[in-house]
């Protein structure tokens, strides 16, 4: 009986599995294998939970010892996987003139089709609350408004990635920890009718 496992599955079950379960995985596919596998701040894909992150930034895990409510919890493990996915090399650094692009993961309550089956007031109503306010980056919240013109800073930063590849990554990796800081109040799955 031949069995073939795709390498990124392989080093995906390396990571979570435990000390013993990884000896037997090294001998048995040699450790070469798992060497990438390793968290790193050199290729922010072997970033891959949150522990990866920790270990990648040389932190302890965090333990909530005041039962802090679960989407501070995971904003607090978001903002420390997106300090490992900036990498070694990359030093944020705030951009006064707003020359510098940074890119936030975006996620869709809606599906096309369903945008597609809106009727044109509810499709209205969905788009200008987003085109009311511009593009939403930044440092901070900062907004201004009934001059000449508005500008708004209303996501922040520390979630925030150097490109759009990375971005993306961070949402489609992390889905579960952005769910559970993002549903605050609510049920995720659940829709409103």
């Amino acid at each position: 009986m031949k069995v073939e496992i795709e390498e990124s599955k392989l080093q995906t079950a390396y990571a979570n599995a435990c000390d013993g379960v990884k000896d037997f995985m090294e001998s048995l596919f040699g450790k070469k294998v798992f060497e990438a596998a390793k968290p790193t701040l050199d290729d922010y894909k072997t970033i891959r939970t949150y522990e990866d992150a920790c270990k990648a930034l040389g932190e302890p895990i965090f333990e909530d010892p005041n039962n802090l409510p679960n989407h501070i919890i995971a904003l607090m493990k978001l903002e420390t996987i997106s300090r490992a996915l900036w990498g070694r090399n990359f030093q944020p650094k705030p951009d006064g003139e707003g020359s510098k692009v940074y890119w936030y993961p975006w996620f869709a309550l809606w599906t096309k089709k369903e945008v597609e089956d809106m009727n044109p007031e509810q499709r209205g109503a969905l788009l200008s609350a987003s085109a009311h306010y511009g593009a939403d980056a930044g440092f901070g919240c900062l907004i201004a408004h009934l001059r000449s013109s508005s500008a708004n800073a209303l996501v922040g930063f520390r979630l925030c990635q150097e490109t759009e590849e990375k971005a993306k990554y961070f949402g489609q990796q992390f889905i579960e920890l952005w769910a559970e800081y993002l549903k605050f109040n609510f049920t995720v799955g659940n829709r409103l009718k």
